[in-house]
Order: structure tokens, then sequence, then C-alpha cells
């Protein structure tokens, strides 16, 4: 007679070093996903000033021309009778003629005519997530160039 033995099923389980390698693996996964989404959104931020500038700057010119007055914003500190500029950063300025950026002057401003047209002026923000570069047109009020660098 023969003694039945219950039947297990065999269970496969996993080792500890393949547990470790696993969860290794999903850190290393999850930190990379942090790394980026915190990348994006600096980004993103960047982009957002720089419209805010670019709409800004077109508002000026249209209110210029629609009300055939001048209209100017304020560069540098100092200035009571202009609006300001909202960089959002650290502003530097390349005039028309200039060779590098620089600092505004106390009181300088960028004016818009009734006519239409503004100086053609360069402007670099530099913000905690990276940096903005714009070459405004002088007849659109448009940035014709625009450079964004993320902080990586």
């Amino acid at each position: 007679m023969h003694l039945l033995r219950p039947q297990h099923p065999i269970t496969r389980a996993f080792t500890l070093l393949e547990v470790c390698i696993a969860m290794g693996i999903g850190a290393l996964m999850i930190g990379i996903a942090v790394m980026g989404v915190s990348g994006v959104r600096e980004e993103h931020q960047l982009r957002k000033t720089a419209s805010g500038i670019e709409m800004q700057v077109r508002q000026s010119l249209l209110e210029a021309i629609s009300e055939q007055r001048s209209v100017r914003i304020a560069l540098g500190s100092g200035t009571t009778d202009a609006q300001p500029l909202n960089a959002g950063g650290l502003l530097s300025i390349r005039r028309y003629g200039e060779k590098r950026f620089r600092e505004p002057l106390r009181g300088e401003i960028w004016e818009f005519s009734p006519t239409g047209i503004c100086e053609p002026i360069e402007l670099r923000i530099l913000a905690p997530g990276g940096s903005i570069e714009m070459a405004f047109d002088p007849l659109t009020g448009c940035a014709r160039e625009r450079s964004i660098v993320v902080k990586g």
C-alpha cells in the first residue's frame, strides 16, 4: 500500500537579489522621470515669460499707434512715467550698434513711436531656470529671434 503524499504545486519565488535589482531599476526610472519633468516645467516657465514680454511689447506698439502718442517701457530702475518691463529675472540689453549685452542704466527706456516704429533692441533675461534671448523687429514689435536655454 502506498502512502499518499499530499501533492503541493511547486511554487517559484524571487530571490532577494532579484527583488533588489528590480527595485533599483524602478528607482532609477523614477529619478530620470522626475528630472525630466522639472526640466519641462522650467522650460515652460521660460517660454511663458518670453511670451509675456512679446505680448507687452506688441501691446505697447499698438497703443502708440492707436492713441497717436509715444509709449515707453522702463528698462532700468528709477523711471516713474513708463511701464516696467515684466522680465521675471535679471535683464540685460543690447541696443542697435552695441557689441555686448549690458545692464540697463538707471532711467533707461524703450520708446514706441506713434508712427509704429520702435528701436531694434535685444533682451537677455537670466532666470532661475535658464536664460532667454530675444531680438525685436523695429516695425512689428515681434521677436524675430528667440532663444531659450534651460539650466540642466
